[in-house]
């Protein structure tokens, strides 16, 4: 079985059974919190899969990227169990597009040249929760090289409106028009 299938099963039981337990939301914060942990300590997964480490210390390991919740441990331990630990961050991907379809969340990353104020991220939460029909996870990075405006992505679509994406446009114009000269 492929990747991508086994962890969509985990994500799905998880889903299942963390909403049976009326844990949903606190197993979505744990997994978000486990995907920024895989993801900032590169050694964690090759740590998960030494054969050398009990699986209670992995659990323990595990259980230790969030913050205490039985129903993550009983999953934590499922995980081990099955020695399943490389599958950790597909899983966690998995749970948390789950979640977010289920609940109607919309995870918005923008991106501005300076610190976005409290206007801009209401009207950007305004209009991506379509009158609101979803809620808005809006997560906001400052990138100077952008020089002006902002880039807006939300699920697949990007809407750049960065004054170094207009200023490479028209660069771009100025050489197309040029060639055509020569």
């Amino acid at each position: 079985m492929s990747v991508g299938t086994i962890s969509m099963r985990y994500a799905r039981a998880l889903l299942s059974y963390a909403g049976e337990q009326g844990a949903g939301e606190a197993i979505y914060r744990n997994m978000l919190q486990l995907l920024y942990t895989l993801m900032k300590i590169k050694e964690l997964p090759v740590l998960l899969r030494a054969p050398s480490l009990p699986k209670k210390e992995r659990v323990k390991i595990i259980c230790s990227a969030v913050e205490n919740n039985p129903v993550f441990e009983r999953f934590a331990t499922l995980v081990v169990d099955e020695e399943r630990e490389e599958l950790l961050m597909f899983i966690a991907h998995g749970y948390i597009s789950l979640y977010r379809a289920q609940n109607k969340i919309l995870a918005v990353e923008l991106t501005t040249a300076h610190e976005a104020d409290t206007l801009l991220k209401e009207k950007i939460i305004g209009l991506m929760s379509n009158g609101g029909e979803y809620k808005v996870e809006l997560q906001c990075n400052v990138d100077s090289s952008i020089i002006g405006g902002f880039i807006c992505e939300a699920n697949s679509t990007r809407l750049d409106a960065s004054v170094a994406r207009s200023l490479d446009n028209i660069r771009k114009k100025i050489v197309e028009e040029n060639k055509k000269l020569v």
